[in-house]
């Protein structure tokens, strides 16, 4: 054997499995990259697809109402963001607004494409390649959507009252406000623990997080309702920029009814369909203005995610993210 030189460099040992644990980090970022790409191309399509039905409407609505329905849009949509950053604050794991922002709109991008669990794997991805626990991304973006949908029906119960007194018929659509008093109990700890109990055990143990308090999870919820006010706001807005005698009540609540119901038809990309149907029942409109609102005020959420998911898929690849620890051995998910 050839003795080595004294000036040789060492030989670096090399560590099982990390090569192929850094192929596969490399092929997931491809893959996350593709994916996102291809749901903003969907709703590039969808945007598409429905300026064709609305044209004719836009054309001849008052831009500077539509101008305000659509800042109501982007502002009921940051606020969603915004419930889940708090969510994600809850449990001690505080991140800057721009980036939990970006998380939230690229992820969303998921809901254009069949099968409703995407956003939450697109945000729930997104936040675990940002630091957090998988299991606590997961769990938090879910939590944040279930404290979204109890804030709409409270939402709802503050517009309910004036629904009778603007003279508006009363139907199976005040069901929603049963969400109330359900997402009120489930949010006591008493029942919230037993929850994420449940949530452990079915996860073998990759899934520990304490249930907030009571209180916390009041303030979560009544913080998500002026969000769904906006939603309403906005398709007010749509309504008297096409010139439609509304009552502005009904046309909020149907709003807000639509989008949740829309929101819980899981298979549906977006609520596509769901919505319009929901809102022309409700609203109180005669068809075809409910059916003209509804789609203006859908392809306005639609340009708001486009555009949010631009943005936040811009920040996060150009590396302007701040640097996190890497994730804990054995986290994983499934």
């Amino acid at each position: 054997m050839t003795p080595s030189s004294p000036d040789a460099a060492p030989e670096v040992p090399q560590v099982p499995g990390r090569t192929g644990h850094s192929r596969r980090k490399v092929l997931l970022r491809v893959v996350g990259l593709v994916a996102a790409v291809a749901a903003l191309a969907l709703c590039a399509k969808a945007l598409i697809d429905s300026w064709s039905t609305v044209s004719t409407a836009v054309a001849t609505a008052d831009p500077g109402w539509i101008a305000v329905a659509l800042l109501a849009s982007a502002a009921s949509m940051f606020g969603l963001a915004v419930l889940w950053k708090r969510t994600l604050a809850t449990f001690d794991e505080v991140r800057p607004l721009r980036v939990v922002t970006s998380w939230y709109f690229v992820g969303e991008l998921g809901k254009y494409i069949p099968g409703g669990i995407w956003p939450v794997v697109g945000r729930g991805e997104l936040a675990s390649r940002g630091g957090v626990p998988r299991g606590l991304a997961y769990t938090s973006t879910m939590l944040s959507l279930a404290l979204m949908c109890v804030g709409a029906a409270f939402a709802s119960g503050l517009l309910a009252p004036f629904l009778t007194a603007d003279g508006g018929r009363v139907g199976p659509e005040m069901l929603l406000l049963a969400l109330v008093p359900i997402g009120v109990v489930c949010a006591h700890p008493s029942v919230s623990g037993r929850l994420l109990g449940l949530l452990d055990r079915v996860s073998k143990g990759r899934i520990r997080i304490a249930a907030p308090p009571f209180r916390t999870m009041l303030s979560l919820i009544l913080s998500a309702i002026p969000t769904w006010l906006l939603v309403g706001a906005a398709s007010v807005a749509v309504t008297q920029a096409l010139g439609y005698e509304q009552l502005p009540a009904r046309i909020a609540f149907a709003a807000i009814a639509a989008w949740i119901i829309g929101f819980l038809a899981v298979p549906v990309p977006a609520g596509a369909g769901v919505r319009e149907i929901l809102f022309v029942a409700i609203s109180g409109l005669e068809p075809g203005p409910a059916v003209a609102v509804a789609a203006i005020a859908r392809l306005l959420l639609m340009v708001v995610d486009a555009a949010g998911g631009t943005l936040g898929l811009l920040w996060l690849r150009t590396g302007r993210r701040l640097p996190t620890p890497a994730p804990n051995e054995g986290e994983t998910l499934g």
